[in-house]
């Protein structure tokens, strides 16, 4: 789906073309199969991202994910981004090359998009769930996160949260019919499905809309009435975690994991990690950003200062809220031991 690019200007919005959730009978038989609980209407939560109730995966779930394509860089990335969903839905990615994955990604041109939760089974295995079309090597962090998350909360069944069943986004109507046929060649009824369509609170789990949602791409106050606008989200937000805690329960999430985080005193972007090696391109908050960690016991985090596991190292065997001026910004490649 075609994400916001990262200039944070209005003349460079390209906003995701939706892949609406498949209805049809097979889509439904095969959604039921991999989670009953897909049989019931679900509008009770009390949190908020808008999920498809029929489009859940099974909880509890390993989700094969395969690249059909791409720069390794760019997979490394991908992969490691990604996990930062299973730190709070009772999922498991595991990467690799499974010819039956569930999720197959392509880094081909012409845009970002995913499939809704479990449609992705009835695609055809050698054709894509997932697409990354302009993210590059040398692509920033914020652009990783921002796209990667956003991509893989469609692929747990997340919505747009513009199309959250509560969002009442002051449209100008007539300067987006205006900006998307200018920019995307979109007539009225491409625009009204892409941008205007709500989705009704029959399919969705939900409450209340939430601006800060990873699942919500910026929106500039040009576009708005009332100066309304949304700023370039690249984080899950606490109710983006909450909910999916609820979307899929159980697990012991977290609970065996090493913390680290961009900011002192546990602050910024997060990433949990479990015991491991972690190279530059499998550290989710950014190359020389680490600046605390959570360590729970019974587990020490050893930090290097280049990647390949490289150059001077710290060992932590605590909850740290400051790594310390020899270290503040200065990790590029991380280990986690049993201690």
């Amino acid at each position: 789906m075609k994400e916001l690019m990262s200039e944070n200007t209005f003349e460079d919005i390209k906003i995701c073309v939706e892949i609406p959730p498949d209805m049809s009978e097979e889509a439904q038989k095969i959604a039921f199969e991999e989670n009953p609980l897909n049989a019931e209407a679900i509008d009770n939560s009390s949190d908020r991202i808008a999920v498809i109730t029929g489009k859940k995966w099974q909880s509890g779930r390993t989700l094969r994910v395969r690249f059909l394509d791409g720069d390794p860089v760019v997979q490394t990335k991908i992969a490691a981004i990604a996990q930062q969903w299973t730190q709070y839905a009772n999922i498991k990615l595991v990467f690799g090359n499974d010819p039956n994955a569930e999720i197959r990604i392509s880094l081909q041109p012409g845009g970002s998009w995913s499939f809704l939760g479990t449609d992705a089974l009835t695609i055809a295995k050698n054709q894509p769930t997932m697409n990354y079309g302009w993210l590059k090597p040398d692509s920033s962090d914020q652009e990783y996160l921002r796209v990667v998350l956003h991509e893989f909360g469609h692929a747990l069944g997340c919505i747009h949260e513009h199309q959250h069943p509560q969002a009442g986004i002051p449209w100008n109507r007539d300067a987006v019919y205006r900006y998307y046929k200018e920019t995307n060649n979109w007539d009225t009824e491409q625009v009204d499905n892409n941008i205007f369509r709500r989705f009704g609170t029959d399919i969705t789990q939900f409450s209340q809309y939430d601006r800060e949602s990873i699942m919500h791409y910026a929106i500039p106050k040009e576009l708005t009435i009332g100066g309304f606008e949304v700023p370039w989200n690249t984080q899950l937000s606490v109710t983006d975690k909450n909910f999916m805690r609820q979307a899929y329960p159980g697990g012991t999430v977290g609970s065996n994991r090493v913390v680290i985080y961009s900011d002192s005193d546990f602050q910024g972007r997060s990433q949990e990690l479990e015991p491991g090696r972690y190279d530059v391109g499998q550290i989710a908050i950014g190359n020389d950003h680490l600046s605390s960690l959570k360590v729970p016991s019974g587990l020490r985090v050893i930090l290097y200062e280049h990647a390949g596991f490289q150059g001077r190292s710290k060992v932590f065997a605590s909850d740290t809220p400051y790594v310390g001026d020899d270290f503040n910004d200065f990790a590029s490649s991380l280990e986690i031991q049993v201690a």
